[in-house]
């Protein structure tokens, strides 16, 4: 009798361990959702950036999250400064960030999976003060497993603008290949660029091989044509300046712009450095006739060019163009040609300074031999006598 007794209280111990187990379950999951509720979240997320950064990241208004199949993050209204500046280095209406538990919860490497940004902006002053401030260390990308995706981002850059950007980069993996597309406007002063290209670098890092290709249109004053573009080479980007070395780049457009090819380097740092040479392959249609003999020449034009100053290319660029046995050596300003090219009525040669030598002319019917000739800047008028 005593064993029939006992099965029946052994049983009635397991309601009682459901009920306990139950609360636990229930105890545990209030205990999750409240740890892990969004903006709790959302202000571990931002400490951690922040503290590895070194930046203040702040949102205005209610985040989303999600934990399958690892935390998503929405965040509204996204602000990254510095700490104590006035202006911000980027703001983002929406600004959506996957990543594994890992980096949430310390892992020595900033590994993200996805970051999708809506309406960017990216003050590069601001990033450069921040830049400089940072203690000196090995430059370190982070890890993008499912990549950087931008829609209606502008970049500001001193004197030119990137507005309307769309940026697609799939991948980002320190030392392995990156293939990256872009569209958007480029704008400084009156000339603005629309473009679309796709870009590939050897390696993702600050030094490496890359081949872009794009197309888009160019405006500036009463220009409107067409570009395609072709480029391979290698930049490295160092802390104080950076060097693009092309080895290839070829251009097609329409007249007044020419069609050429060209390698060279240009160096960015407090001033602009930048040395090229090629080929332009026909004397544009758009362009003012020149005077026989070297109309009737279809030679290519071997030239060379030569800037150093400003970032906005005010200062004066030198030139040299030889086409069969004419030759130029000069100097010009890019505002002046590009003024030149829109006038309607327009001198035969664009305003250079420099001498030109051929060895024959002709000129209103007579042919000059053996001719060099110096072009030098208009001198300023006198002012007219007061009465």
């Amino acid at each position: 009798m005593t064993t029939a007794t006992a099965k029946p209280a052994r049983r009635r111990r397991w309601p009682w361990v459901l009920a306990i187990l139950a609360v636990l379950l229930a105890a545990g999951g209030w205990w999750v959702n409240r740890a892990l509720e969004p903006n709790r979240l959302t202000a571990l997320v931002l400490e951690r950036a922040g503290n590895t950064l070194g930046l203040e990241l702040t949102i205005n208004g209610t985040p989303e999250y999600a934990l399958r199949p690892e935390p998503r993050l929405v965040l509204p209204n996204l602000t990254v400064r510095q700490p104590g500046a006035a202006a911000p280095l980027l703001t983002a209406v929406r600004a959506e960030v996957s990543l594994p538990w890992d980096t949430i919860t310390g892992g020595e490497s900033l590994v993200i999976t996805r970051i999708a940004l809506q309406r960017p902006a990216l003050d590069l002053a601001a990033l450069s003060d921040w830049q400089a401030s940072r203690p000196p260390a090995p430059f370190e990308l982070p890890t993008l497993t499912d990549g950087l995706h931008v829609q209606d981002g502008s970049v500001v850059g001193g004197s030119w603008r990137l507005e309307a950007l769309q940026l697609d980069l799939p991948e980002l993996r320190n030392g392995e290949p990156v293939r990256a597309a872009a569209a958007g406007r480029f704008s400084q002063a009156e000339t603005v660029v629309e473009f679309d290209i796709t870009a590939n670098l050897a390696t993702a890092s600050l030094a490496s091989d890359y081949e872009l290709a794009g197309k888009g249109q160019l405006r500036s004053d009463g220009l409107d044509v067409p570009w395609v573009l072709a480029t391979a080479g290698r930049f490295d980007s160092g802390d104080k300046a950076t060097r693009l070395d092309v080895s290839a780049l070829v251009l097609t457009s329409q007249s007044p712009l020419p069609n050429l090819d060209a390698s060279g380097h240009v160096v960015f740092a407090d001033a602009v450095s930048a040395s090229f040479k090629g080929t332009i392959k026909e004397w544009p249609e758009g362009w003012p006739t020149l005077p026989a003999p070297m109309s009737a020449s279809t030679s290519p034009l071997a030239y060379t060019i030569t800037y150093e100053g400003a970032d906005d290319f005010s200062a004066p660029v030198a030139l040299a163009v030889v086409r069969d046995e004419t030759r130029f050596e000069g100097r010009f300003v890019v505002a002046e040609v590009t003024t030149w090219i829109d006038a309607a009525a327009a001198t035969p040669l664009p305003p250079l300074v420099g001498t030109l030598s051929t060895p024959s002319v002709e000129i209103a019917g007579a042919t000059l031999e053996g001719v060099s000739i110096q072009i030098e800047e208009d001198a300023p008028a006198e002012p007219e006598p007061k009465p």
